[in-house]
């Protein structure tokens, strides 16, 4: 089978999302499926970029393809057989999904919204999508030949209405490096809500955040603790410094999750549906938005080390659920069925935005 991975970035890219799809074609080519990453651009050569990101794929079992005009790309859909062109750019999607009676390649989309149409949480009501692009979020759940969903939320609103569809979070584990720092040094893979993260650190003397990804490397005082300021640095680079952190916060569900569990740390979240859906024990929770909650927690670790190795070991055991063979085997499984099958499975209706929670 062939996967033609259809995106709008340029390689090598900033965004945690290029990761992702790094992650996700090299897991697949991984379990036999010939794929192809198709890039608006691609500086430097293919292996360099590789090893930027620290993601080795099989030997020509993944190329990369820049290609600027989106036109371009009915070419290769129309020479493929026992293929499927697979997106999580909308923009993509509706293309693929509008040309489809030329090219006749089922088209998966690929979402990480929360029940359907939230950007980021919506567990804490942020993040809501406009009316305009719930449409075209509409229109693409009900022409796609399958969706891929990253929250059981939304898994169950579009399973419901009938959209065949596979829920699969999209962060991937890997083996390597492990945490070896100590329960006062915590690591945080961002920049954004330092504020926030600082009034929790004040609270609890002797600890040392350390932020990475910031615009202004630095350091500064936070009471009797310090926060340390590292500025962005390549995936691999970043996974050796988070590696001599001890504990490890996140604020969602996001992709740094992913790194964190891979690296056996002690992860602290916000109590969040989402979080725990992706976590479940292998976390510690914090209440959402409240820096007092989360110094709690951080205090309780710094001070009992059997609770701190408790956690990392839980966190490794979680580890495994998301490592390549196991969601790679899920998703090409879901693909094959939909490339044997070659029809599209469509709502009985389309999803309206009387459908919000």
């Amino acid at each position: 089978m062939r996967l033609f991975y259809f995106t709008s970035m340029d390689l090598p890219s900033p965004k945690a999302h290029a990761l992702q799809i790094m992650e996700t074609c090299s897991a697949l080519g991984h379990v036999g499926v010939q794929v192809y990453l198709v890039v608006s651009s691609l500086r430097g050569a293919s292996n360099e970029v590789w090893e930027r990101y620290g993601v080795t794929p099989p030997p020509e079992a993944v190329e990369i393809l820049p290609l600027k005009e989106k036109r371009k790309s009915l070419h290769l859909l129309l020479s493929a057989q026992s293929s499927v062109a697979y997106t999580r750019s909308v923009r993509w999607a509706r293309f693929l999904l509008d040309t489809s009676w030329l090219h006749g390649t089922p088209v998966v989309f690929e979402t990480h919204r929360k029940s359907l149409y939230h950007k980021r949480d919506l567990e804490t009501g942020l993040g809501r999508a406009g009316s305009k692009e719930m449409a075209r979020l509409d229109d693409i759940f009900h022409r796609s030949w399958g969706v891929v969903c990253a929250h059981g939320t939304t898994w169950a609103k579009l399973k419901s209405r009938g959209v065949n569809c596979l829920c699969l979070w999209y962060g991937w584990t890997h083996e390597g490096y492990a945490s070896h720092g100590p329960p006062w040094k915590v690591g945080y893979a961002g920049y954004k809500e330092v504020n926030f993260l600082a009034e929790a650190i004040r609270q609890v003397p002797g600890l040392e955040l350390h932020v990475f990804g910031s615009p202004q490397p630095g350091e500064k005082a936070a009471g009797k603790s310090r926060v340390v300021f590292h500025p962005f640095m390549p995936h691999r680079e970043l996974i050796k410094a988070l590696a001599q952190t001890g504990v490890m916060v996140s604020l969602d569900e996001g992709l740094k999750i992913a790194d964190y569990l891979s690296l056996g740390g002690a992860i602290v979240v916000p109590d969040l549906p989402s979080t725990r859906e992706i976590l479940g024990k292998g976390a510690v929770y914090f209440s959402f938005g409240s820096s007092e909650s989360l110094a709690d927690v951080l205090r309780e670790i710094k001070e009992a080390p059997r609770f701190f190795e408790a956690l990392k070991r839980a966190a490794a055991r979680r580890r495994v659920l998301y490592l390549w063979p196991h969601k790679a085997l899920e998703l090409k499984t879901f693909l094959e069925k939909i490339t044997q099958r070659d029809i599209r499975v469509v709502p009985p209706f389309p999803i309206t935005s009387r459908d919000l929670p």
